[in-house]
């Protein structure tokens, strides 16, 4: 097919061949995805006919990893029959269907046989006939059976157990206010997010709702848990915080627990939080758990205490929209340094409004943000280092068309919900197959068309391949899209020509920075002197990690959602910095760890005087 421009080509389904063309060209993906599946001999002559047309592309040859990760996913889709009988064992026998649903036929809400003030907030927030999900999902939650569920992004996951929970907490005992449910969810934003969903829907209820996440006041969501709200929706660290030190908080009355993204909450970096909390609240519970990505593992379920649950899989797993356009920009090997050069051409020729970029890390995303707004492009971020105030400023903004991009890593990648999103672009392919399909689930939600564009460079190739192979499975639109060599370098180089001014931007953002925590602390100590006996009048705070431990949990976090980390990672730390790392720890802890003044060095020195020199401050002096 002919270029229409001369920067940019699109290449749609493998059936088209590909044109001559000196820039980067995106390899067939849809053939890749076909390798090992064995494809007929004429599809294979077709194939290299297709090639022998190109004269300055290789034919596609197939990777070894990837041929071991075919023999993995295969193997990984076989289930023995030790899994299948421990499955038959664990879940409860398939819920039948009516005709209706069997069929497809679209049922309203009505026919669940909803009160009426759950049916006026359904209308109100535009729900009029309830998608695949929750057809399958609310007559089992009311039912108050243990759920497992699974849907593609966007397809109405949190009304499925909120309207039930609505419905069923409208015929609860009312003469002592009493907390009886609790949804758990991963990130701030998605918490943040359900909150207003839930609130909505409740809007003609008298169900009431209490948010628990960090970065807002403690001392608000206590006075609110005094009231004892109906239902909390809260991160799992500050449920925990909670859970310990707030005396009018207590769990021994929670009939309901809800994981949201349970997929994430089941990873290595929830675990601890996740098991102390299961650990506290009542076992004889109705337990849902809901994701995009929905693992069906016995073992990983079994912890969360789940009673006979009801598996509800409306989609095959790690489907992405049908709606949704899968595009691919192939890097060459060597061309990954020239990867923001790319970006830049779509950001200004391609797509040039309502698009989420995302990244692995959050420096490389403040730095985009700041060559976005050197080059006249309205761009805003979105990731862990931001305080809760700026996030959901962030958020805002994009929402209401203030900028145009939202730069952000994969905090924002899981269940978050903008209208009007037309675009996703992956800076760089996830780790995993699992991430992706969140991340791109931002757009095309709802039944809304999207197009979903991934920078992909060699060592991408295995979520690459996952994604495309998903695609031409369900029949989705997948795409290539070719750019010139000479565009992409044109805007590295322009980018390049502003570093000067990058730095000077960081340097002034992070003297701002030292300034803040210095009135900070200034703040802190007048309070202290202030408030003081009010302040150790208070019962000491208890924690559930340590900032050690907190920082562990972290760096496996991350490892599961961006790989293994560099060799930077790795560096060991001199002796000045691990001290200077354990007294602010010791700080933050209780207090301890401060620079001693001259009389108290004196006084512990019992009467020694310091030597110069290379023992200095331990006791040793030059012979």
């Amino acid at each position: 097919m002919k270029a229409k421009g001369k920067n940019v080509q699109e290449v749609v389904e493998s059936e088209e061949e590909e044109d001559d063309n000196d820039g980067d060209m995106s390899v067939d993906f849809e053939d890749e995805a076909s390798d090992g599946e064995g494809a007929s001999e004429d599809e294979e002559e077709e194939d290299d006919d297709a090639a022998s047309d190109n004269d300055s592309v290789a034919t596609p040859l197939q990777h070894p990893d990837d041929m071991a990760s075919d023999v993995g996913s295969d193997a990984e889709s076989e289930v023995d029959d030790e899994e299948e009988e421990k499955r038959k064992a664990f879940f409860a026998p398939e819920e039948k269907t009516d005709e209706a649903t069997a069929n497809g036929t679209k049922r309203s809400f009505q026919d669940f046989n909803l009160s009426r003030p759950i049916l006026r907030g359904l209308a109100a927030v535009n729900f009029s006939n309830p998608t695949p999900i929750q057809q399958k999902a609310i007559p089992v939650a009311l039912l108050g059976k243990d759920i497992v569920g699974s849907a593609v992004t966007g397809s109405g996951k949190t009304a499925a157990f909120v309207v039930p929970i609505l419905e069923r907490l409208l015929f609860r005992p009312r003469k002592v206010p009493t907390s009886r449910v609790a949804i758990l969810m991963p990130t701030r934003e998605l918490a943040v997010q359900c909150y207003n969903v839930a609130t909505k829907l409740a809007t003609y209820t008298d169900v009431t709702f209490c948010q628990l996440v960090g970065g807002f006041s403690l001392r608000e969501q206590e006075n609110i848990l005094k009231r004892r709200p109906d239902v909390i929706i809260a991160t799992p660290g500050r449920f925990i915080d909670h859970m310990r030190n707030s005396a009018s908080f207590t769990v021994d009355t929670l009939e309901i627990l809800v994981l949201d993204e349970a997929d994430r909450m089941l990873e290595d970096g929830f675990a601890d939080e996740l098991n102390e909390i299961l650990t506290t609240i009542p076992k004889s519970r109705q337990t849902m758990l809901f994701s995009a990505t929905m693992t069906d593992t016995v073992d990983k379920l079994i912890r969360v205490g789940l009673n006979r649950p009801v598996r509800l899989m409306v989609d095959a797993k790690k489907n992405t929209a049908v709606t949704l356009v899968q595009e691919f920009v192939r890097l060459r090997p060597g061309r990954e340094d020239k990867r923001l050069g790319y970006l830049l051409h779509l950001c200004k020729q391609v797509y040039t409004g309502r698009v989420i970029v995302f990244f692995r890390q959050k420096r490389e995303a403040h730095r985009v943000r700041i060559i976005f707004g050197l080059l006249g492009l309205k761009a805003t971020e979105l990731h862990g280092s931001m305080s809760q105030d700026q996030r959901i400023k962030s958020v805002e903004s994009f929402r209401d068309g203030k900028a145009d991009y939202l730069l952000a890593t994969d905090l924002a990648s899981r269940g978050l919900d903008i209208k009007g999103v037309e675009t996703v672009i992956n800076y760089e392919a996830p780790q995993s197959h699992e991430i992706y399909v969140h991340r791109v689930g931002r757009t095309a939600r709802a039944g809304r068309s999207g197009r979903a564009c991934t920078i992909a460079a060699e060592p991408d190739r295995k979520v690459v391949k996952a994604a495309v192979k998903a695609g031409k499975t369900q029949g989705a639109k997948i795409v290539s899209r070719v750019v010139e060599l000479a565009v992409a370098d044109e805007w590295a180089a322009k980018a390049e020509d502003l570093s000067g001014e990058i730095d000077a931007v960081l340097d002034e953002e992070k003297l701002e920075r030292q300034l803040s925590q210095a009135e900070m602390q200034v703040t802190k100590g007048e309070n202290l002197i202030k408030h003081h006996d009010e302040i150790k009048s208070r019962p000491k705070r208890t924690w559930f990690e340590t900032e050690k431990e907190k920082r562990v949990q972290q760096k496996i976090s991350a490892a599961e959602l961006n790989g293994p980390g560099t060799k930077k990672d790795k560096v060991k730390l001199s002796n000045k910095d691990k001290k200077r790392l354990d007294d602010a720890r010791m700080r933050h802890e209780g207090g301890f760890g401060r620079k001693k003044s001259k009389s108290e060095r004196e006084d512990s020195g019992a009467g020694k005087k310091p030597v110069k020199g290379k023992g200095k401050g331990k006791g040793k002096g030059r012979k």
